[in-house]
């Protein structure tokens, strides 16, 4: 069995490999992951979250605020509506219907500062190869991944591990 962070790893990979002749040459080519956009009742109770983590500004506007993570990745964090309905809380990956996982040179950290920022719940993920990774719910009741290492930086041992094969770059 696959699990959803190998997943979301291998199609992070496959946006970013160069032209193959598995892609049909009238077919967009996908450029990665620009940004992911959040939307709170409480944007500012969010910003605050993310900002401990370690995630820079690098927009902002009355309607958004944008954060950076470095690796040309970032969020948005806008108003929701105000008669949206809240998610309802999370304690585990396996209830979130979509995620992220960002890269960071430093898991342990990460996880120290959602700790005192109060994450909903912090939930490491077992490795086959090792790889530093965890999911932490936001108090808006997102779950975010954060890597250490991984297919999406060159690492593919754990694809290897996993059994599952890559297109090789041409």
């Amino acid at each position: 069995m696959i699990r959803i962070s190998s997943v979301v790893a291998v199609a992070l990979t496959l946006s970013t490999l160069p032209e193959t002749p598995a892609f049909a040459a009238d077919t967009p080519r996908m450029k990665g992951i620009g940004w992911v956009v959040i939307r709170s009742h409480d944007r500012d109770r969010l910003e605050a979250f993310y900002r401990a983590l370690g995630f820079q500004e690098w927009a902002s506007s009355e309607r958004i605020i944008g954060l950076r993570a470095g690796g040309g990745a970032a969020i948005e964090l806008g108003h929701l509506d105000p008669d949206a309905p809240k998610n309802p809380p999370r304690t585990s990956r396996d209830q979130a219907p979509a995620m992220v996982i960002f890269g960071t040179d430093n898991v342990a950290e990460v996880v120290a500062r959602a700790e005192a920022k109060g994450a909903s719940f912090i939930e490491p993920y077992d490795s086959p190869a090792n790889i530093p990774l965890v999911y932490i719910g936001d108090p808006d009741g997102n779950v975010i991944g954060f890597a250490q290492d991984g297919p999406m930086w060159g690492n593919t041992e754990e694809l290897e591990v996993l059994g599952t094969e890559t297109t090789p770059e041409q």
